[in-house]
């Protein structure tokens, strides 16, 4: 399976919705058009403390916020797994009931669970999760595939929206330096995988902590999550 045309120009028409709250419930409309699926849940992904905060779910038709959810993802490895690795995960049988903690399991019998990490670069921002398929549902490498690419383009359009709104008080590439620290790279790895030098990367931290109006890394960290920009 692969990502249509039309589906492409759909998530590239939600770049002009100015409300989130709008953004979320296109999304996912347009996820359970895409995919065999009948129920998606969207949540947000803070790596301090590897946090995963809810934010809305849709089940035919039928949206409710799901603000009050939190969860420490390293509870749930699937989750984590997809988060770190930036790809679709799926598991159904005795390797749903393996993985999954006890509270989550589906009292439907379904005994299956998709996770698509919602990412931009080498950072995951969210997750889109649910236990419910179509009849007859088969999963494949191609459809996990789609699955991926619809968590990047997501990401992607996340990223922007933000940028759009001018909500973020950091250069492009203080952010995308601190999102670096925020996943617990060094300064030498940071400057390795953005190919510049070790000062200049202290530099930015420097800035950017100042923009925040920080202390230290760690609060100007914190203070990104809380915006939805990490």
């Amino acid at each position: 399976m692969q990502l249509s045309t039309t589906f492409l120009k759909n998530i590239l028409s939600l770049r002009s919705i100015r409300s989130q709250e709008e953004i979320f419930i296109k999304l996912l409309e347009l996820y359970l058009q895409s995919f065999p699926v009948k129920s998606a849940y969207l949540l947000r992904y803070s790596p301090i403390g590897h946090i995963g905060e809810g934010i809305i779910a849709i089940k035919l038709n039928d949206y409710k916020f799901i603000t009050h959810y939190a969860e420490d993802l390293r509870n749930v490895p699937i989750i984590m797994q997809a988060l770190q690795e930036r790809r679709a995960l799926y598991v159904k049988g005795i390797d749903y009931l393996k993985v999954m903690p006890s509270k989550y399991i589906s009292n439907k019998g379904s005994e299956q669970f998709i996770v698509v990490p919602i990412f931009h670069g080498n950072v995951s921002l969210g997750y889109i999760c649910g236990d419910e398929f179509d009849k007859n549902f088969q999963i494949s490498n191609t459809l996990l595939e789609a699955f991926t690419l619809f968590g990047r383009l997501t990401g992607e359009l996340f990223v922007m929206q933000d940028q759009s709104l001018d909500v973020c008080p950091l250069s492009k590439r203080e952010l995308e330096v601190m999102q670096y620290v925020a996943l617990g790279d060094s300064t030498k790895e940071i400057a390795s995988s953005i190919q510049i030098s070790d000062v200049t990367v202290n530099q930015y931290i420097k800035s950017a902590i100042k923009k925040m109006q920080a202390q230290n890394r760690v609060e100007a960290i914190v203070k990104l999550c809380k915006m939805g920009l990490i």
